[in-house]
């Protein structure tokens, strides 16, 4: 008796963890008008409040492709109204809103990996779509698309911090201080690039 009355209420316990998982992981979506375009992975809606593109990074104003990118995101959003869909963070440290943005059937951060213009940044647990983004830019690299083009000098080994998604060269100020047990090591771009690391933007490997 005791036995079955335990069973019972394990299946219970059970069932809410399941339906509390279930309930974290629905996508909750939104229509929102886009005010301003920034730069290529941020916006601000009309609402004033600014919108960072999850899963992507687009070049700084000081580097190469910056204003390709800004004027590419300016034509698919300026102006217009946004689907916005949230993965499990729907703000970053900033207070920004982070989202995948879509206008119709455009994916606006899909399309800017295709066209060259963007990088995958994973941020974990923001993980949805990192595998497409990911099969977006190895084809956008292989093509030299926009920040593909770049002919850049080859280091012998990159270096990243375990934990971080960003790699570098090893000469790099950000990664020169980190214990060598932290670093973790590989020998192409390529090889950073296809687990998912994006360059840093300081030393630009």
């Amino acid at each position: 008796m005791i036995n079955r009355i335990r069973n019972k209420y394990l299946k219970y316990i059970f069932l809410g963890v399941c339906l509390t998982l279930l309930a974290g992981a629905q996508v909750i979506s939104k229509v929102v008008k886009v005010k301003e375009v920034i730069d290529g992975d941020t916006v601000i809606l009309e609402t004033g409040e600014h919108l960072r593109y999850t899963g992507i990074d687009c070049p700084e104003k000081d580097q190469p492709f910056y204003q390709e990118a800004q004027k590419f995101n300016q034509k698919l959003v300026q102006g217009k109204e946004i689907r916005t869909e949230f993965d499990v963070q729907k703000k970053d440290k900033y207070g920004r809103i982070l989202a995948y943005v879509y206008v119709g059937d455009i994916f606006v951060n899909a399309e800017l990996i295709k066209n060259g213009l963007a990088n995958l940044y994973t941020v974990p647990p923001n993980v949805k779509h990192t595998d497409y983004f990911l099969k977006l830019q190895n084809q956008a690299k292989s093509k030299e698309l926009g920040i593909w083009s770049e002919i850049r000098a080859p280091e012998p080994n990159y270096l990243a911090r375990r934990g971080s998604r960003r790699f570098h060269r090893p000469t790099c100020t950000v990664i020169m201080s980190a214990p060598h047990k932290d670093l973790l090591i590989f020998k192409t771009t390529d090889e950073a690039l296809k687990q998912g690391y994006s360059p840093c933007k300081i030393c630009r490997p």
